[in-house]
């Protein structure tokens, strides 16, 4: 999987990502959206695809295992040790780190001149929110902090992955695994300070099980050799009568299969790593055209800061975007609009390294 291909997917997660806050957990836009195609349980279309949509955070993660592992071999080792150094993951969280802030601070000078009674609030949630320790502005931040706890132990984590064959990596696989679905049930009272680390603790284990499956696909090259073995064996071309069914054309299919089984099966978090893996080879085996690969490298590049910014401008805008009317011009509306953002805080934080 090239970086280019990594980029694609992460503009598939976040517009994933997009589409569950927008539609499945808006109630006042979903409401205003909400008259579209109905399902055989008489639930809306536009709210049963959050169910695809609640998958983003475990894509992302994988992902990034996938992307960091990719980084460790690509980094020199230090003599002698067969070591990467130099990764630079410290660096890597205080970019990620600069740019949430900055959006954090254009959101709190907008929200205090418009809601002045709500914000900033006090010096102690003001704190705990730069630290991403808490995220009472934008609680879909929540996996920011666990997050970069993984990126900083990311080298040890590829490491410990090298080394593990055999029992020993298929017992850690499955310790994971538990850890990750006993993670999820765990509810910590998130009233005083030491309840928020354990909690932010708690995430970085919940999320430590796709990761870590991320860092396996880059160190045995799955990905590829899934893909390979995919239209060698599963999904050829094949004729019927004068007409020629190419692999692409299954794929398509069976992704769109993919999508549907998701929406009637619903949110699990024990078939979502099974649904990513799939939907990831299922699409890379797909010849796409050169505008779609541009266009969600596009929006990849800025996915990040799309992340940061969506969902303050849902807060500030309340249901001014269903405007538009159908959901998928919504979609495009608050797309382009925080790649516009995505721009203003580039150049912002351009001057600050002068």
């Amino acid at each position: 999987m090239t970086k280019e291909e990594c980029l694609q997917l992460k503009g598939i997660a976040i517009m994933m990502m997009l589409w569950l806050h927008l539609f499945g957990t808006n109630e006042d836009i979903l409401a205003e959206t909400s008259k579209s195609i109905y399902l055989y349980d008489g639930e809306s279309l536009i709210f049963a695809m959050r169910k695809f949509g609640r998958m983003c955070v475990v894509f992302y993660t994988f992902l990034g295992g996938y992307g960091l592992a990719k980084v460790y071999q690509r980094t020199p080792t230090a003599a002698g040790s067969g070591i990467a150094s130099g990764m630079n993951n410290g660096k890597r969280i205080w970019n990620l780190f600069k740019n949430y802030w900055t959006v954090m601070i254009l959101f709190l000078v907008t929200a205090t001149i418009l809601h002045p009674k709500t914000y900033p609030g006090n010096i102690t949630e003001i704190i705990m929110n730069a630290t991403a320790l808490s995220c009472t502005y934008n609680d879909t931040l929540w996996f920011l902090f666990p997050y970069a706890l993984l990126t900083l132990f990311a080298a040890p984590i590829i490491r410990l992955a090298n080394r593990l064959h055999g029992i020993w990596l298929w017992g850690t696989i499955a310790l994971a695994f538990v850890v990750k679905t006993i993670s999820y049930s765990i509810n910590i009272p998130f009233n005083n300070f030491i309840g928020i680390v354990c909690t932010n603790i708690l995430g970085a284990t919940g999320l430590f099980f796709m990761f870590f499956i991320g860092v396996l696909f880059a160190r045995d090259s799955l990905m590829e050799k899934a893909i390979a073995f995919a239209k060698r064996r599963i999904i050829p071309s094949f004729t019927i009568g004068e007409l020629q069914i190419g692999t692409s054309v299954i794929c398509t299919i069976l992704l769109i299969g993919l999508f549907a089984g998701r929406i009637v099966l619903g949110a699990s978090t024990l078939i979502d790593p099974v649904y990513i893996i799939l939907m990831t080879i299922t699409f890379l085996c797909i010849e796409r055209p050169k505008w779609l690969n541009t266009s969600l490298s596009y929006i990849g590049k800025h996915s990040t800061n799309i992340w940061f910014t969506h969902r303050y401008l849902i807060m500030l805008t309340g249901t001014a975007i269903t405007f538009f009317r159908f959901p998928i011009v919504i979609l495009a509306v608050l797309v382009i609009t925080c790649i516009g953002f995505s721009y203003a805080i580039n150049a912002i934080l351009r001057t600050t390294k002068r």
